[in-house]
């Protein structure tokens, strides 16, 4: 008769470490744990960072009727879009899909990020008036 064996516990890890990989690669894409790419630009507007805001934006930026540049973004869209209740907002509003942007929705607007030069940017907004 054989000896009795020990099982090996690195068998057992590896079987298990297999079984967890197996689950994960059988989530749907969206199930999965992913970058949130409106993360930069969230911060940026938390911290109500104009420059920041400026490079994570599509400029010229169309504000009031005006294409504002780089600068006048800062001093004028910036103030105006991101007050004090629109940046808590924008920490917890969910990014919608839609026409390939991401929308966040903060009373009275709504923020359209879309992909532009590698990097999602805030190409528009809308004005959601009652």
């Amino acid at each position: 008769m054989p000896p009795s064996r020990r099982p090996d516990p690195r068998a057992a890890l590896f079987a298990l470490t297999l079984a967890a990989t197996l689950a994960y690669a059988a989530l749907p894409l969206t199930a999965r744990a992913a970058p949130d790419p409106t993360q930069p630009w969230r911060a940026a507007a938390a911290r109500g960072d104009g420059p920041a805001l400026a490079d994570l934006t599509a400029l010229p930026f169309l504000y009031e009727g005006r294409s504002l540049d780089r600068a006048q973004f800062i001093a004028r869209a910036v103030p105006g879009l991101f007050t004090p209740a629109v940046r808590r907002c924008l920490q917890r509003a969910p990014a919608e899909a839609e026409d390939g942007a991401l929308v966040l929705w903060c009373k009275p607007y709504g923020f359209y990020l879309r992909p532009v030069d590698g990097a999602w940017r805030l190409a528009d907004f809308v004005a959601d008036l009652p």
